[in-house]
């Protein structure tokens, strides 16, 4: 037979061959004469497989040229080659080439080079046909171990470089392998471990292993023997004295390892490694000691635990360390039912809950009298937990519990709060209800009364309040429901409740929906005592308010009512008097309040009354005096004291221009702001205000800075001084004494150095 320009095509891949062969009864035999040639040119390697019958986890570009003859047993010829861009079972390699040649019954691969970045093989290998044996001599220098990707995982990673030799010859069934492999500058997880060195020696199917380290403070040896028929059965031990693990516990606590952490001891490995399902494993560790969260963690006694049969069997594990003193042991099925049957008692720090959960801040103690049965889906406790003293605060709340004292009782299924007390916020916090946990799936039944309870939200805001809450629902959808009666309300100097609505209303970000406060639904009514007081640096009010909060934990939603009955507010040096109001709370998406206000002040001989009625962003302001007055003098007059006429004389008086009166009008605002609150914790004043432009009086008119003081001795009594600090002559002195609501007297000296006396009488008519 004899094929000649001959073309195979798969895709883009061609292989032209001119072939000729000598049949012998129409059979191609091992004493067949032949000749061949063969050429490859960019062909795709996963293409080249497949036209000839294999598959393999390999890719890239191949080209290839051979030209043989002789026979299937005693072929002679030679050829090149080469594979580029590849990636062998996973791994990329860069340049693989060899040269071919076939003599005496073999094939030669001579040359052999592979190069992947800085790491290079160089070697040669052969084949007999006929005997079925090889021999090679390989080489390898300079890789880099976090480019092994079967090396790293998302939690863990490997770096460091290894550098390797391998000689080997025999048949596939009996070969004979001198190999040995030196990995230096070993790093897990940026903790460096040192070198570590291994050698493989086999005899026959034995296959002898030998690993020795050297590290700077730690000890890591290996010893044992595979079997390399079948399914390779092993058996493996591993010895090692002062192995630092912090690497390895970081992939369970993450950066909560706060100290160094090591062990000591034995681990043997025995079955067979192509079912690594059927390995078993026993390990005895005679030191362990850890450092999480601070918390010094050590062995008393040996650790003993083994696998066997898919089994795990905790023999003995007793850990002592900063107010835990811990012991458990028992078995659990690690395939088919996964069954359990575990024993723990002593006591526990409660600060270990922050390293499973960075969120949580903890501390106290936990006395732990648990058996676990069932499954590790569907889990049966027994047993019974009493926490002492405990502390649990979570980033996202603003409050937290402390003094924590109760028990926990476990049974089966279930967790029952017997009886669980705390404080937050200065008040006392019962605790009770249950907790069911069935297919990986918590249902909630909680229940917690409060008793002058404290809480500081939103920052800036403080209250007291006594409240009866339930958690109701899942690990997944929770409802927070109940009552919270408000019973003292105080703010900081500094907040400014207006920006915080504002900014509640304009929050667009997007909460983590995998947020605990995300999966909390609220459905919380809020009330506050009858006439609840609320003071601040510039307001004084009484109320109360009927408020339903709605939304979840993480974006909380107000609707309701909030009822003024009666206050003060101080704005740019005037006391204005609230007469009525009312904010509601309507929208069910976000917090947005709508004003209903109306409040009066006394500029000069005016009274004048604000309206003030809408949502923030769209308020509407309404302006009305007696005696009546246009409302650009009601402005001109609670801006800058005095009607536009007034004004308009004024400055034809005095050489000092509007932008001068306005810019002293800013400045004043400055100083009162910046000062005001400051005097008065000082001095104990009421209220102090620092006017740049000042009075002038009949005999002068220069004007120089004022400063008033007034003092609230009594809810009725109100005394005022004010003085020109240029002119000591220019003080003023007023006395106001409320008999009623509406009915005042007005004690005045002014600066004139006039004294006079008036009745006030206040009337409304609608």
């Amino acid at each position: 037979i004899s094929v000649r320009n001959g073309l195979l095509r798969r895709g883009e891949t061609q292989i032209r061959f001119d072939v000729s062969a000598a049949l012998q009864k129409g059979r191609f035999t091992d004493d067949s004469p032949f000749t061949a040639h063969l050429d490859l040119r960019n062909a795709d390697l996963a293409e080249v497989e497949s036209l000839a019958g294999y598959s393999y986890p390999a890719s890239g570009r191949m080209n290839l040229i051979v030209q043989a003859s002789g026979t299937r047993l005693n072929p002679h010829g030679d050829g090149h080659v080469q594979l580029t861009n590849a990636t062998l079972y996973g791994e990329p390699v860069a340049v693989l080439s060899s040269d071919i040649r076939f003599i005496n019954g073999e094939a030669q691969f001579n040359n052999l080079a592979a190069t992947q970045d800085h790491a290079r093989i160089t070697g040669a290998a052969g084949y007999n046909f006929s005997a079925s044996t090889f021999h090679f001599t390989l080489a390898g220098a300079d890789f880099d171990l976090s480019r092994v990707s079967k090396l790293q995982t998302s939690r863990f990673n490997v770096a460091g470089r290894m550098d390797f030799t391998a000689q080997g010859s025999g048949t596939f069934q009996e070969p004979a392998v001198n190999a040995k492999i030196q990995l230096r500058d070993l790093t897990f997880d940026q903790e460096r471990a040192g070198n570590f060195t291994i050698e493989a020696v086999s005899k026959g199917s034995d296959l002898h292993l030998t690993g020795s380290s050297n590290f700077q403070e730690s000890e890591l040896a290996l010893d044992g023997n595979i079997r390399m028929r079948q399914d390779w059965p092993a058996d493996l031990t591993m010895h090692f004295n002062h192995l630092d693990v912090d690497s390895l516990i970081r992939v369970y606590f993450g950066g909560r390892l706060t100290g160094h952490s090591a062990m000591a001891g034995d681990l043997r490995v025995t079955g067979p490694l192509r079912r690594p399902r059927e390995l078993n494993l026993t390990a005895n560790f005679s030191d362990f000691f850890v450092d999480i969260e601070n918390i010094r963690l050590h062995n008393d006694g040996p650790i003993r635990f083994a696998v066997e049969n898919q089994m795990l069997k905790l023999e003995q594990l007793h850990v002592l360390g900063d107010l835990t003193d811990f012991t458990a042991h028992g078995t659990a099925q690690l395939a088919g039912e996964r069954r359990l049957d575990f024993h723990a008692d002593g006591h526990v720090n409660l600060k270990l809950i922050e390293s499973f959960n960075p969120d949580f801040t903890s501390s106290g103690t936990v006395t732990v009298g648990l058996n676990a049965t069932g499954t590790t889906s569907d889990p049966l406790l027994q047993g019974r937990l009493l926490v002492s003293d405990g502390t649990i605060t979570y980033s996202g709340l603003p409050s937290g519990l402390s003094a924590l004292n109760g028990s926990i009782l476990f049974d089966q299924d279930r967790l029952q709060i017997e009886k669980l007390t705390a404080r937050t916020g200065g008040g006392i916090v019962n605790l009770g209800g249950s907790v069911s946990y069935f297919h990986r799936q918590a249902t909630f039944d909680l229940t917690a009364q409060g008793q002058d309870v404290r809480l500081r939200y939103p920052p800036g805001v403080s209250s007291t309040a006594n409240a009866d809450l339930h958690l109701t629902g899942t690990s997944t959808a929770a409802t927070l429901s109940g009552d919270i009666t408000v019973t003292k309300l105080a703010v900081t100097p500094g907040f400014d409740f207006a920006a915080y609505l504002q900014g509640a209303k304009n929050s667009a970000s997007v909460p983590n929906p995998n947020s605990l406060l995300n999966r909390i639904k609220l459905d919380v009514h809020v009330t506050t005592t009858p006439e609840l007081q609320m003071q601040t640096a510039l307001a004084k009010l009484t109320g109360d308010a009927d408020l339903h909060m709605r939304g979840n934990a993480a974006r909380p939603v107000l609707l309701g009512r909030v009822d003024i009955i009666e206050g003060e507010v101080n704005f740019n040096g005037d006391k204005y008097r609230l007469e009525r109001g009312d904010v509601s709370f309507t929208n069910p998406v976000r917090i947005e309040p709508v004003l209903d206000l109306e409040a009066s002040t006394r500029v000069s001989e005016y009274d004048i009354t604000l309206g003030l009625n809408g949502p923030l962003d769209k308020l509407n302001v309404n302006y009305r005096s007696e005696p009546p007055l246009p409302s650009a003098d009601i402005i001109a007059l609670l801006a800058l004291g005095r009607t536009r006429e007034e004004s308009a004389a004024l400055q034809n008086s005095s050489p000092s221009p509007f932008s001068q009166e306005a810019s002293n009008l800013i400045l004043t605002q400055a100083l009162n702001a910046t000062v005001s609150n400051r005097v008065q914790r000082l001095f104990g004043v009421s209220r102090i205000k620092i006017d740049p432009q000042g009075l002038g009086n009949e005999t002068s008119i220069n004007r120089g800075p004022q400063v008033t003081i007034e003092q609230q001795v009594s809810n009725k009594l109100t005394l005022t001084y004010s003085t020109n600090v240029s002119q000591a002559t220019q003080q003023i002195i007023q006395v106001v004494y409320n008999v009623t609501r509406n009915v005042s007297i007005v004690g005045l000296r002014d600066q004139n150095g006039v004294v006079s006396f008036d009745v006030k009488v206040r009337k409304r008519r609608k």
